[in-house]
């Protein structure tokens, strides 16, 4: 792959300044603070459509799907992404809630923020050493 551009760095930074912006903070600290679910069934008892909760969840996840869509259709850098956030990190505490969701009938909910996830995944064990990379249920071998 060619290396980055300024285009690429100019789009990462507005990415940057998002993830920055006082929603995504706010939803990050949700995350870190109050999400302590492990279950989609549990998630959905304790964060139903329409709470506070739902709305950082949806917000934080919906800000990596976009993310990977970028990246899915060729307009972000790996390098950039993947050596900027560990992505992993935070496609990992959302998965078993994700993966109840789609259970649950909607199998495309947070498609891209899983390319997004595995996409790095493979990016360490290239650039890293496959010894670097995490052992993550959503990672088909």
């Amino acid at each position: 792959m060619n290396k980055p551009t300024r285009q690429d760095a100019d789009l990462m930074l507005k990415l940057y300044q998002q993830f920055e912006a006082d929603r995504m903070r706010a939803a990050r600290k949700w995350m870190a603070t109050e999400f302590q679910v492990s279950t989609y069934e549990r998630f959905v008892e304790r964060h139903p459509r329409g709470s506070e909760g739902f709305d950082h969840f949806t917000g934080f996840c919906g800000f990596f799907e976009m993310i990977g869509t970028f990246f899915k259709h060729g307009l972000l850098h790996p390098d950039l992404i993947f050596e900027m956030w560990y992505i992993n990190g935070f496609y990992g505490p959302v998965y078993p809630i994700i993966d109840g969701w789609r259970k649950q009938g909607d199998k495309h909910i947070a498609e891209n923020f899983e390319i997004l996830a595995l996409a790095e995944l493979d990016w360490i064990a290239k650039v890293k050493g496959e010894q670097y990379v995490p052992t993550v249920p959503y990672r088909k071998r």
